[in-house]
């Protein structure tokens, strides 16, 4: 492999540091927390006490977070009914996101005033792996139950004209009906799915509900006398007045269309983004890169763009994922990657799987140059970011489409195998781990160090890759690998080095260079070059 040039010497390229981090995980409400679990090699998954997940069958990573550890920050920027809002508005995604931002801002003197006094110049990525599920999945019963009380409303005989003829005249409708679910047996999958299909047939035919809508649209008609945003309020008002009147004069339950919470539409991708906007009044680009596995090093790559590019002098980056979801779980576990043993299953071991976990990781980004000259002191440097994709299956990564990102990423910062004293592999605990171990096998030397935190952490899906590359950084500026939490003694039989996997206890570092890899669903791979300042 050839010797690129330094990066430093790159002077048309502005130098990317770290500014600020804050974290949102599993035993580790914050970075401090974080360090401190990591140097003492300890763990923070436990079996998932939820009956969905045959309690104690499946250990999970559930973040350390409380929102009100914010709510004084906030407060004295916003206002107490700020916090009310956010509490009742968004979900844990945002809440996540916003709190390891206050981190980040609050853990550098400096770093908010320069975030705003850049304004359009900071710009905002931060992404998720599987966005708000449990707010998708809350929506979701509401509007489901609603429908079917609905259609069965509407499908009754005194509110069903062509039902009552059915049913009193045996008059047959155009169509023939599904199965009567009373010829079926009681208390059973099939009869209460017959039900629904029987309420869902009658209820589309009903004369007396098209009556209904009809009288519902003609109130949705009503508009404002004026264009003031009075008039428009009132007008809203006025039509929320005469919908609720309308179903009490009819009798009808709430329609399905009104079940369904708006925090649904708060709580999008792009959410956690566009809050973190407007808790600090800043109006540069902001948007939700999504890679699944990979994201945080997508975002990364995104701040990295825009400051490179002078679109930007400062980003703030990362991720936010859900607290472990049951049905999630239950994909991984079918997936065959996910062990259901209620034991935690340590990387490079024995390959039955990993773990879930949900939190956020945020970093601040900026240009070394304009930051340092203000004083802002440097946590590390982002030497290299490189995305490329696998081009051959959903889960098993390849060695062909990860190579090509590590390749172009010590391109970018300049290294050598020789030169890289850490690299941190995805390393779920499945036999990926020995394919990535192979594959990196041309980018280390015998006295790097191989990391692999998800026995530790848990697979935050999008998060991962931050408090992984977090802990790389970490690692550098002390000259130490922290302890991974396994047993020497417990790695797999089949790989090479064993003495090269850092297990239960620290090791040093001979060198400031060190290499996160992220492996996404889909194929989707990030590899980032870290510096010690």
């Amino acid at each position: 492999m050839s010797t690129p040039s330094s990066p430093v010497a790159r002077a048309d390229r502005p130098r990317v540091g770290i500014y600020g981090w804050g974290v949102v995980a599993p035993g580790a409400r914050d970075v401090a927390a974080l360090a401190a679990l990591l140097k003492r090699g300890g763990g923070a998954l436990a079996a998932s006490p939820r009956p969905e997940l045959g309690p104690g069958l499946f250990a999970v990573g559930d973040p350390d977070f409380t929102f009100t550890d914010y709510a004084g920050w906030i407060t004295e920027r916003h206002g107490a009914p700020y916090v009310s809002r956010m509490l009742s508005k968004m979900g844990d995604n945002v809440q996540f996101a916003i709190g390891a931002t206050i981190q980040a801002l609050a853990g550098t003197p400096g770093l908010e005033a320069a975030v705003k006094e850049l304004d359009e110049q900071c710009h905002v990525y931060v992404g998720s792996g599987v966005g708000d599920l449990p707010e998708s999945y809350r929506a979701s019963a509401a509007l489901a139950r609603a429908t079917r009380a609905w259609n069965h409303f509407w499908a009754s005989a005194a509110h069903c004209s062509e039902r009552r003829a059915f049913d009193t005249e045996g008059v047959a409708p155009s169509e023939p009906p599904p199965v009567d679910p009373a010829t079926l047996p009681v208390d059973t999958e099939a009869r209460f799915d017959a039900s629904a299909a029987w309420d869902a047939f009658w209820a589309s035919r009903s004369a007396e509900l098209r009556g209904f809508l009809a009288q519902f649209a003609a109130i949705e008609g009503l508009s404002a006398d004026s264009t003031d945003e009075d008039a428009h309020l009132n007008a809203i008002r006025k039509r929320i007045r005469a919908h609720r009147k309308l179903v009490d004069e009819v009798g009808c339950p709430p329609p399905p269309w009104t079940a369904v919470s708006p925090n649904l539409l708060w709580n999008i991708q792009n959410s956690a983004s566009a809050q973190i906007t407007m808790l600090l009044g800043v109006h540069g680009e902001a948007w939700a890169p999504v890679g699944a596995c990979s994201t945080f090093g997508v975002a990364l790559r995104c701040g990295r763009d825009a400051i490179r590019s002078g679109e930007a002098k400062l980003a703030i980056v990362g991720t936010s994922d859900p607290r472990p979801d049951a049905a999630l779980a239950a994909a991984f576990h079918q997936a065959r990657v996910m062990p259901g043993t209620g034991d935690v299953n340590m990387p490079f071991t024995s390959l039955r799987g990993t773990h879930l976990s949900g939190g956020a990781c945020v970093w601040v980004i900026g240009d070394a140059a304009w930051c340092e000259a203000r004083g802002l002191t440097p946590l590390g440097y982002v030497d290299a970011v490189a995305i490329a994709s696998d081009a051959e299956h959903i889960i098993t990564p390849s060695k062909t489409g990860p190579r090509r990102a590590i390749a172009r990423a010590y391109d970018e910062a300049g290294i050598t195998r020789d030169d890289v004293a850490l690299i941190d592999l995805h390393a779920t605990g499945t036999p990926g781990d020995l394919n990535e171990l192979h594959l990196v096998e041309d980018y280390v030397h015998p006295g790097t160090r191989v990391t692999g935190r998800k026995g530790q952490l848990g697979h935050g899906m999008a998060n991962s890759g931050g408090w992984e590359l977090t802990a790389v950084a970490l690692d550098l500026a002390r000259g130490a690998a922290s302890p991974c939490g396994l047993a020497a003694a417990d790695i797999h039989p089949s790989i090479a080095n064993p003495g090269a996997i850092v297990a239960d206890t620290e090791a040093p570092l001979a060198g400031g260079v060190g290499v996160k890899l992220m492996l996404g669903v889909g194929g989707i791979t990030a590899c980032v070059v870290l510096r010690k300042p």
